[in-house]
């Protein structure tokens, strides 16, 4: 054995649990609770969560651990039956007749996603993947009542667009339903299977069709709207005739609408004026809503069913909470549910209208909810006049004043930050910071106008707006305009990037995790399967193949400006990132470098956009609490001993 690396392993683990005092004079002397370890954050043996019961009411499912490995369980409720496949499932479905789970997959971060099928019944673990194809994505677009079948989507023709499949998952045998033209960016297929509509994109419009032969060789347009405007179908109603979407078609707000396929009228069914609405649970039985979800600053939902709404109100004491119907029996009778606040998540089941509803399991935060900060909503006017929404989380054990502050940046762009369970959030809360969490124009969720004063504004008013929760949060003295980080992923990366760049007085260091750095060369290097979305990403962003508009997006791209760059910046990377590729990091990188600036460079080998992998998440939170103890003064938990674990696994 090699003395000089068991050396080196020994004293590594004498360094753990070595943790960093603060030394912003802010956080000195405070009475912080006790430092979570990283391990706890990343590699919560006992959590559990995604509980779902299958058709019949009679099993469960859930996503857990088995061993050191990621695995989703199966049990018959009621017995000690557990049953585990080992495998980091993104999402996974019952089949309809109770016999097979059908998990989703991307094992290597590269969105070459497939279906593996699961016998429920027997003492047989072993997968099988049902959709072999390779550079892929398949997806579950409909479970088909009565059996083993399953209606998904899949690129394995055309990359760029994606066809329509019966899959049996007992066989693996798929049956093509829909041959996607190039043009088609929804298929409406009902409980039976049968493709019933399709949403198909022609220029600037969006096209409701209806199929005019049975085997849907031709079609006829019944609805046009935008293709700006959002309507999303998601489920056939009672009546047959009828789809449930949301739809914010003729209006600013998403509202949950009855479309009728045939001649595209929408009868609105609930809207509320501040937001939109976001998420709608129907029933199994009845096809009808059960809850419809909506977050102005704290989460509220409808429920439409009064009895399940007393329940409900029971579950949440009367607190803030996100509690959602996860799952649904055939009958209704059998749910599970979970309850989601900003310390955690809780999983229950409910078997009857009767009966308590019973614990399930906890995520990893609900495990260390004693020690966590609460979130509060918050807002300011931008320097435009634009009102802006947003949270705060402020560290315990600590007086809110001239703290060091990290603003947390979403993704997307078009997505937004909600109140409830973050973990990033959280964790960096824990080690003395307060965190800025910002919805920008942009953002999803406030309307359509809202999200369209973001067109043309990358590193513009978008970048704005964060600049402006800075210094609200510094005005309110909470906040040492000294000691702020940027910190983003995704288009958040690209963020702080920007910050680290065209903004570079206002922040003292930027951590930025897959985020892009070339706007042009993003667009140009993205996946096939962008290609129905790429007229949006022209529109706010610009067309790399206009020369104009391309110097447009070149002056908007952080890489022109490392030069500018005068603070310590941190830069994390997946390898295998088929969206914002290596390249946008290595571009960054090497810019920097050349200029002489300070810049540290990660990447994580089997991931891509966004760590599945647990030790490549170990090394990201280790990353960013050592570097932003440097650069604000936090606390830092030192070597965690997990790392040694990480580097075998």
């Amino acid at each position: 054995m090699n003395i000089q690396w068991l050396w080196g392993v020994v004293v590594l683990i004498c360094m753990g649990g070595c943790a960093t005092a603060p030394s912003h004079p802010a956080l000195q002397g405070a009475a912080l609770p006790a430092l979570i370890p990283v391990r706890d954050f990343v590699a919560d043996r006992q959590a559990t969560g995604g509980y779902a019961v299958s058709p019949d009411g009679k099993k469960l499912a859930w996503m857990g651990t088995s061993g050191v490995r990621s695995a989703v369980w199966v049990k018959t409720i009621g017995q000690n039956d557990d049953k585990a496949f080992s495998i980091k499932a993104r999402y996974y479905r019952w089949s309809a007749n109770s016999q097979y789970l059908a998990l989703v997959a991307d094992t290597g971060g590269d969105e070459d996603t497939h279906i593996y099928a699961a016998k429920v019944e027997g003492t047989d673990t072993q997968l099988r993947d049902v959709t072999p194809f390779v550079q892929t994505a398949s997806h579950i677009l409909q479970v088909v009542e009565g059996g083993q079948a399953l209606m998904v989507t899949a690129n394995r023709r055309n990359k760029k667009v994606f066809d329509l499949y019966k899959l049996d998952l007992a066989t693996g045998q798929h049956t093509l339903v829909g041959s996607n033209p190039g043009t088609v960016a929804w298929w409406g297929v009902d409980r039976t299977g049968q493709l019933r509509a399709r949403v198909q994109l022609e220029g600037a419009s969006s096209l409701l069709q209806m199929p005019t032969t049975m085997d849907a060789s031709s079609w006829k347009t019944t609805a046009e709207w935008s293709r700006f405007e959002s309507v999303r179908p998601f489920e056939f109603a009672a009546d047959g005739t009828t789809v449930w979407s949301l739809s914010n078609r003729g209006r600013d707000k998403m509202a949950l609408v009855q479309l009728n396929p045939e001649n595209g009228a929408e009868t609105v069914v609930y809207a509320v004026p501040e937001v939109d609405i976001d998420h709608v649970r129907i029933s199994k039985k009845m096809r009808a809503p059960i809850v419809a979800h909506t977050m102005p600053g704290y989460p509220q939902q409808e429920v439409f069913d009064p009895a399940l709404r007393a329940r409900f109100a029971a579950l949440s004491s009367g607190k803030p909470a996100s509690i959602y119907v996860t799952s649904l029996d055939d009958e209704d009778r059998v749910m599970t549910v979970a309850v989601e606040t900003d310390a955690g998540t809780q999983s229950y089941l409910f078997t009857d209208s009767n009966a308590q509803p019973q614990l399930l399991g906890e995520s990893t935060l609900q495990h260390l909810a004693a020690n966590l900060s609460p979130t509060q909503p918050i807002r300011y006017t931008s320097r435009d006049g634009l009102t802006i929404h947003g949270y705060l989380t402020l560290p315990l054990g600590v007086k809110a004043e001239k703290l060091p502050m990290v603003l947390l940046v979403h993704g997307g762009p078009w997505a937004r930050d909600r109140w409830g369970e973050g973990r990033m959030k959280q964790f960096l809360a824990s080690r003395g910071y307060a965190v800025l969490q910002v919805n920008y124009r942009g953002s999803t969720g406030y309307g359509r106008a809202f999200m369209e004063k973001a067109v043309g504004e990358f590193a513009g008013k978008m970048h704005d707006d964060l600049v402006d929760g800075v210094r609200w949060a510094v005005a309110s003295g909470k906040v040492d305009p000294a000691k702020v980080a940027i910190w983003g992923a995704s288009y958040g990366g690209y963020s702080a990037l920007v910050g680290a760049t065209f903004t570079p007085e206002v922040f003292a260091c930027a951590v930025d995790f897959v985020g892009v750095s070339h706007l042009a060369r993003l667009l140009e290097t993205a996946p096939p399967y962008w290609e129905l979305g790429l007229p949006w990403w022209h529109r706010y962003v610009g067309d790399p193949a206009n020369p104009e508009q391309r110097k447009i997006m070149d002056s908007k791209s952080p890489v022109f400006k490392a030069h500018l760059a005068t603070k310590p910046i941190l830069i994390m990377q997946g390898i295998n990132d088929p969206r914002v590729k290596l390249e946008q990091s290595d571009l960054m990188v090497a810019a920097l470098r050349k200029a002489g600036k300070q810049v540290d460079y990660v990447t994580f080998k089997g991931d891509g956009h966004g760590n599945q992998k647990w030790n490549n998440n170990l090394t990201m939170y280790r990353k960013t609490e050592d570097f932003l103890a440097t650069c604000l003064g936090g606390r830092s938990s030192g070597f965690d001993y997990y790392e040694l674990a990480a580097w075998a696994f």
